[in-house]
């Protein structure tokens, strides 16, 4: 079975919005989230879907995704913890606890204010990750990436061709998966305190291959990222 989970907990300060959360602002006509759940229902090989969202806002999210989902594909939307990596651990418990894991399960993670993901990265995760156990987006960044320890001075500047940026999905053999987290919490590691679970993985987990990212799959952040992803959809609509 594959199972996209889609990270939607988040409240965005920065989109200094204090009615409602970044996933269920509008993007052209439809809320973001909307976007991003079409390219997840269209792909046939994903087979159930999981929305992580706040637990004051589930209802909200229940209700809004029913009125959109006319394919029949299963969403079912639970609520998400303080971190990233403590929803993905939820996903993950969910999708045992109902369906048990299998060893060639996959759940591919992605956060829900990118809706410009498309389906050859949607693809190219589950491909990797069935072949190698775990698969990242990433993308080269065209600017020079430095380094200060103390946040006043440069302190390095690293080869560029080592640096890139991560983007998501980012996909897992959820037997694994599930491994990872099992470690990291035996170690005392407290998931809601981990920022990235790339970085868990790689500690408790192994190798993660990387996929090739879209410059366009953009993460709608603050109100400038929203207006430059409602020209882009403008103009893909034309």
């Amino acid at each position: 079975m594959i199972y996209a989970g889609i990270m939607a907990a988040g409240f965005g300060v920065r989109m200094h919005r204090q009615d409602l959360p970044k996933p269920f602002l509008s993007l052209g006509s439809r809320p973001i989230i909307i976007h991003t759940l079409e390219q997840f229902l269209i792909n046939p090989r994903v087979d159930s879907i999981i929305v992580v969202v706040a637990e004051t806002w589930k209802t909200y999210a229940d209700d809004l995704i029913r009125k959109y989902n006319a394919m029949g594909k299963e969403i079912v939307v639970i609520s998400g913890g303080e971190s990233k990596t403590e929803s993905v651990s939820l996903v993950a418990r969910y999708v045992t606890e109902k369906f048990g894991t299998g060893d060639d399960d996959i759940l591919i993670t992605h956060d829900a204010i990118r809706p410009f993901v498309t389906q050859r990265m949607i693809d190219d995760n589950i491909d990797t990750a069935q072949e190698y156990g775990a698969a990242s987006t990433v993308m080269t960044t065209n600017d020079t990436i430095v380094v200060s320890t103390d946040g006043r001075c440069l302190s390095e500047i690293p080869k560029k061709f080592m640096m890139l940026a991560e983007q998501t999905p980012q996909t897992f053999n959820l037997k694994t998966l599930k491994a990872v987290f099992e470690k990291a919490e035996g170690e005392g590691v407290r998931l809601k305190d981990e920022t990235e679970l790339a970085r868990l993985f790689l500690r408790f987990g192994g190798e993660i291959h990387l996929v090739r990212g879209e410059y366009s799959n953009t993460k709608i952040i603050n109100p400038y990222d929203l207006e430059v992803s409602n020209a882009l959809l403008r103009e893909r609509s034309k």
